[in-house]
């Protein structure tokens, strides 16, 4: 299973956002706070702090309207490290728990094909 935390490709990230990956790669020259790191060949990989400023330059685009110039207004006045966490999901503590139980489950479940 892919650690959640581990770093996304434009494609997985265009299903997360369901933003086509030409428009990642134009708000990347536009927002200087979207940096992904760049493999050999220019291959991006998005962290999931990119990812979380990706989200709410999409919310702002998309959900209210902000022009260009407009979300670079915002990402100015406000703090990176508040938008990235603004830009997180958030998921209630009953749902943590049960993804918790569900991950074990799958552990075990795996433990066990594998020794058969």
């Amino acid at each position: 299973m892919k650690n959640v935390q581990a770093y996304k490709t434009i494609g997985e990230v265009e299903k997360i956002l369901k933003v086509k990956p030409h428009v990642l790669r134009f708000w990347e020259e536009s927002f200087s706070q979207v940096k992904p790191l760049k493999r050999k060949g220019g291959r991006r990989l998005y962290s999931e702090d990119v990812i979380n400023i990706l989200r709410i330059i999409k919310k702002l685009v998309s959900d209210e309207g902000y022009s260009i110039r407009g979300v670079k207004k915002y990402l100015s006045k406000n703090k990176i490290s508040d938008i990235k966490k603004e830009g997180a999901i958030k998921i209630s503590e009953e749902l943590d728990i049960k993804l918790d139980n569900i991950e074990k489950y799958l552990k075990k479940a795996k433990s066990i094909l594998i020794n058969e």
